[in-house]
């Protein structure tokens, strides 16, 4: 093992999300167990379960059948054991290989499947237990959509080891942590996968108590802050507020607050690229020197917004001073 436990090495804040493409080196890194020590000469991936015939492919195999690139958004869903608390760990990357959809057909699924389970080679301690293997599942409806990848690149280049590579499950419109990294066996079942990390983690419950808990699967409505910042922002100078909106679906709508959410603007927001972020702007002419609280607010066309409540997708607020005008 290169490291063992959970490890979380973080990159760029809000404020430093200036592009459209992220770089991979800027992307947050994320592991629960540990990163395996890989051989990629010898890699292999099964298909099995429910299916007509198991598959077994190597890395060979994959890079040999037909490539799709894909732009998708990539998201902490944060930690399983504090889901209310917001990380604002993301980033918008291209993402290569093949289709989830084409290995399914070529298996053969059978009629009462419903999951795909997919499980990666990482093993370790997390939260005080011992676990074998990191294994998630997703709805075969998502898996034969057409989007979902098992990726054997990130923006251009091959997957390093610590992205996940040399193979990677990509889910686009999913939270990271149904990305399978370092994967090794898909399997097609009638059930969702027993394992802790979909019975134990990454399972919501209702902020009443009341109802059962679900997965933690498509995006929520989010958006972040990237400009202004202190600094630079005067009295009576027109300034852009702008920054970056997501969800499972398109984002149709964010506004924007300078007084800590008493008013709200309606934002410019850009059409979706794919499954990538999407721009947001409006103007500010501040009139007064002194602290303003910022925030923004994404909504999505089906009418799911950001709460204030604490949430992963809880609004984002930044606190800028504005200066004194400048002497012209």
């Amino acid at each position: 093992m290169l490291h063992e436990g959970f490890g979380l090495v973080q990159r760029l804040r809000p404020e430093h999300l200036t592009s459209f493409i992220t770089a991979e080196a800027d992307l947050f890194s994320v592991w629960h167990l540990g990163i395996p020590d890989v051989g990629p000469d010898s890699w292999t991936l099964r298909v099995g379960g429910l299916v007509s015939h198991e598959l077994t492919l190597s890395l060979g195999d994959l890079r040999g059948m037909p490539q799709t690139e894909i732009v998708s958004v990539h998201e902490c869903a944060g930690s399983p054991l504090a889901p209310t608390v917001p990380q604002r760990r993301v980033g918008n990357v291209r993402w290569r290989g093949v289709r989830l959809r084409d290995l399914l057909d070529l298996a053969g699924v059978e009629d009462d499947a419903r999951y795909v389970i997919s499980t990666g080679l990482d093993h370790g301690v997390y939260d005080g237990t011992h676990h074998e293997r990191y294994e998630k599942d997703l709805p075969l409806a998502k898996a034969r959509d057409g989007d979902a990848l098992v990726a054997l690149s990130v923006n251009g280049a091959p997957l390093p080891v610590r992205r996940g590579g040399p193979l990677r499950l990509v889910v686009p419109g999913y939270y990271g942590t149904n990305s399978t990294k370092w994967l090794d066996s898909l399997t097609v079942s009638a059930h969702r996968s027993t394992g802790a990390f979909t019975t134990t983690y990454y399972m919501d419950r209702p902020e009443d108590g009341s109802g059962a808990a679900v997965p933690v699967w498509e995006l929520a409505p989010n958006s972040c802050l990237v400009a202004p910042v202190d600094g630079a922002v005067h009295a009576g100078e027109p300034v852009e507020i702008w920054g970056w909106a997501w969800a499972g679906e398109p984002v149709s709508s964010v506004e924007v607050t300078t007084d800590g959410g008493r008013h709200w603007t309606p934002a410019r927001v850009a059409r979706r690229r794919g499954y990538g972020w999407q721009r947001f702007s409006c103007s500010w002419t501040p009139g007064t020197v002194g602290e303003h609280v910022l925030a923004c607010r994404a909504t999505t066309g089906s009418g799911a917004t950001q709460p204030t409540t604490p949430r992963r997708n809880r609004v984002h607020q930044r606190v800028v001073f504005v200066e004194q005008a400048r002497s012209r």
